[in-house]
C-alpha cells in the first residue's frame, strides 16, 4: 500500500478493519471488531481517532489469524520480557507502509468466562456496521458498553479513561440495565465491572455478588513499566529480586524495541535511551508506589 503515511489516522483504521475483516473470512474465521470506531458509531463515546484495529478472536484462531495478516505483510511489535506477560491477552501486528496498529486479541481483561465461551456469547448477539464500504462484525450494544467500561476502568488514573468513563455512564439508558446485567452475568465481568453497575444504580443484585481476579488487580495497578516492574518486585522470591530490580534498570535491546521499533542501538544512543527511562521511571515512582500499596489492599 504505497503512500499509506498519506492517509488520516482514522481512515487507516477505517481500512484496516476492512482488510482485517476480508483476511479472516477468506480463511474462514470469525472476528468481531472491538472498542475504537464501533463503540462511536455505535453512540457510546465521543469522537475519538483510534491508533488500531482491535479484533477478537477465538483463542483456537489466534495463530492462524496472525499468520494470515502476516501473510499481507503485517508484523508482529517485539514482545521483549514483560513483567506481567502471564497475563498477555493480544498479539500486537504492524506494517512499514500503514500507520496503524492492528490488536488481535484472544480473550479480554475482566471477562473471567472462558475464552471461548466468552466468544461464543459475544458472536450470538453481533450486529454489523459498515466500515470503508464493508459491513464488519461488531458486538451487540450491552456487549460494547461492557468492553468500553472495562477499557476505561482499567486506567482511570488517565483523563482520557475518565472522561470516556463519564461520558458512557451518560449515553447508558436504563432500558439497557437488564441486558448488562445478564451479559455481565453471562461473561463473568461482574465482579471487574462493579463501579459501573454502582454508578448505574443497578450493583446491589444478588447475581452480581463476587471478587476480581488477581488478574484484573494487575491490570488496575500495572499500568506503565514502572508499576509493573514494582508489582513484580514486590510479588517475587527473594532470590528472583535482584533479577527483576536489573531489567527494570537495563532492560534488553528487545524491551526497549517495544517502544521504539527504530531504537538507536549504538552505545551512545541506548545511553540516552536509558537516561530518559531512567528519568520517567524516577518522575512516576511516587504514584506508582500508591497505586501499587492501594491495589494490595483490595
Amino acid at each position: 500500500m504505497g503512500g499509506a503515511e498519506t492517509l488520516h489516522q482514522d481512515e487507516a483504521v477505517l481500512l484496516a478493519t476492512a482488510l482485517v475483516d476480508y483476511v479472516a473470512a477468506s480463511g474462514g474465521l470469525h472476528v468481531l471488531f472491538i472498542k475504537g470506531p464501533g463503540t462511536t458509531m455505535m453512540g457510546l463515546r465521543g469522537h475519538h481517532v483510534s491508533a488500531d484495529v482491535d479484533v477478537l478472536v477465538r483463542p483456537e484462531d489466534l495463530d492462524r489469524m496472525v499468520d494470515l495478516l502476516g501473510g499481507r505483510g503485517w508484523l508482529e511489535r517485539p514482545s521483549g520480557v514483560t513483567v506481567v506477560r502471564r497475563y498477555s491477552h493480544s498479539r500486537t501486528l504492524y506494517h512499514p507502509q500503514w500507520n496503524c496498529d492492528i490488536d488481535v486479541h484472544d480473550r479480554f481483561p475482566g471477562m473471567e468466562a472462558s475464552p471461548g465461551s466468552a466468544f461464543d456469547a459475544l458472536w450470538r448477539d453481533r450486529h454489523y456496521l459498515v466500515m470503508a464500504a464493508r459491513p464488519v462484525p461488531v458486538p451487540s450494544i450491552p456487549a460494547a458498553v461492557i468492553f468500553q467500561a472495562l477499557h476505561s476502568l482499567r486506567a482511570m488514573d488517565d483523563p482520557r479513561h475518565q472522561r470516556e468513563y463519564s461520558g458512557l455512564l451518560q449515553r447508558v439508558d436504563v432500558s439497557m440495565h437488564q441486558d448488562l446485567v445478564d451479559l455481565s452475568v453471562e461473561l463473568q465481568a461482574t465482579a471487574a465491572l462493579q463501579p459501573l453497575l454502582a454508578d448505574l444504580g443497578i450493583a446491589d443484585l444478588p447475581a452480581l455478588q463476587g471478587t476480581v481476579s488477581e488478574e484484573w488487580r494487575h491490570r488496575t495497578s500495572a499500568q506503565g513499566p514502572g508499576t509493573a516492574y514494582l508489582v513484580s518486585l514486590i510479588e517475587s522470591p527473594w532470590r528472583v529480586k535482584p533479577l527483576v530490580l536489573a531489567r527494570a534498570v537495563f532492560p534488553s535491546r528487545q524491551t526497549l524495541r517495544e517502544r521504539d521499533l527504530y531504537l538507536d542501538d549504538s552505545i551512545s544512543g541506548l545511553f540516552r535511551t536509558h537516561v530518559s527511562r531512567w528519568r520517567r521511571g524516577l518522575a512516576g515512582l511516587p504514584a506508582a508506589a500508591r497505586k501499587t500499596k492501594a491495589s494490595r489492599r483490595r
